[in-house]
């Protein structure tokens, strides 16, 4: 009776340090929240041709506030991006973090950032292309936490999450990646750690490969807050190409098929008590190029002084004076960017453009380029 009683109360504790462990760990938030503390970029300096006119945009804009954590294969590189960006403001608040080997620029698929001062990475598969790439969550965690990332049980990019601060989004997608890499994991599986290791309750998107758009999560939908989901609009986006001629060299994937899946996955999320909005979007033929306005980096900063709020006011779309800023991605499509920009000056946003048309067509876009490591 003893053994058994020692048992149980085993149990107990285990419950218990499990239901703590749930409550104190959050995938860091992409919703515009809290303010950006710390985001995280990857320089690669035979991507200039694309990516750099992206860092000079986005840091003449980003508030000194926020620190830049620079991965970078060797430690010349960081000079080198440092001499690229001679006159952009706050360069101080960049700090290389040497990898020890070729990367890419997208830090964002590397991993996750989790709001204790820690990173999810997937378990290491050396690629040979990307060799450098898999070693960049233990160079990142080391460099700034000291302490080598936590690896989950399953495959995954960081583009395959998003989250809020009470939500976490995954979707059919994250389920075909461990598939396709013979994985002994199931979408149950990673349904239960995910649970087990975060506190935000998970919303799944998609029973089947096919469901949703075939793409990183946030590349279709964004949380805006815990109520609000941006969701891509395949139609809107067509109707809107039919007027733009510097749309005409573009070739689009089938229509009818992509708009489906992104009318699905808005249909899943309206299920679910969201409030949905839509915003245009494109496909580009192929399937990994998305025009997408949902894949973007979001912040939130207090009222500038004599402003709204010294006045005893609340700007539109944030009862609490603070402003909500979105850094969005525009692709040299007047039409398109327009319509998007006014979408979300009119739910409150401050926009900030980020032309990102040098990109786009490699398959990412903005949020693709920068991994939020804190916020606060």
């Amino acid at each position: 009776m003893k053994t058994l009683a020692a048992i149980a109360l085993g149990i107990v504790a285990s419950v218990l340090l499990v239901r703590h462990h749930r409550v104190d760990v959050r995938l860091v938030a992409e919703d515009p929240s809290a303010p950006l503390k710390r985001i995280a970029i990857h320089y690669a300096p035979n991507a200039d041709r694309v990516a750099l006119g992206v860092w000079k945009q986005l840091f003449a804009v980003l508030p000194a506030s926020v620190e830049v954590e620079v991965e970078v294969g060797q430690a010349s590189d960081f000079d080198r991006l440092i001499r690229e960006l001679a006159g952009t403001p706050n360069l101080g608040r960049l700090h290389p973090v040497v990898v020890g080997a070729p990367i890419t620029t997208w830090s964002r698929d590397r991993y996750a950032a989790l709001d204790d001062g820690s990173i999810l990475a997937p378990p290491l598969v050396e690629a040979a292309d990307r060799a450098g790439d898999a070693r960049s969550p233990a160079a990142i965690s080391r460099a700034l936490y000291h302490q080598e990332p936590r690896v989950a049980g399953f495959a995954f990019e960081g583009g395959d999450l998003a989250a809020t601060p009470h939500f976490v989004f995954a979707d059919a997608n994250l389920a075909r990646r461990n598939l396709a890499r013979g994985n002994d994991v199931d979408r149950g599986t990673i349904e239960q750690e995910l649970r087990h290791r975060l506190s935000q309750e998970l919303i799944w998107l998609g029973d089947k490969p096919g469901d949703v758009p075939q793409h990183h999560i946030m590349m279709y939908m964004m949380p805006l807050d815990d109520t609000t989901v941006a969701v891509g609009d395949v139609r809107a986006g067509v109707k809107l190409l039919a007027h733009e001629p510097a749309g005409e060299s573009l070739e689009l994937d089938d229509v009818e098929v992509q708009a489906a899946r992104f009318d699905r996955a808005a249909q899943l999320l309206a299920a679910k008590g969201f409030h949905v909005v839509r915003v245009p979007a494109l496909v580009l033929d192929g399937g990994g190029s998305f025009v997408t306005y949902t894949n973007a980096l979001f912040d939130r900063t207090a009222p500038p002084s004599g402003g709204a709020a010294s006045r005893g006011e609340a700007p539109l779309g944030d009862r609490h004076g603070a402003r909500r800023v979105v850094y969005l991605p525009t692709y040299g499509l007047p039409a398109l960017d327009r319509a998007a920009e006014e979408l979300y000056a009119n739910l409150g946003f401050d926009v900030h453009p980020i032309d990102v048309s040098a990109i786009y067509q490699l398959d990412g876009s903005l949020g693709c380029l920068v991994n939020v490591l804190a916020r606060g």
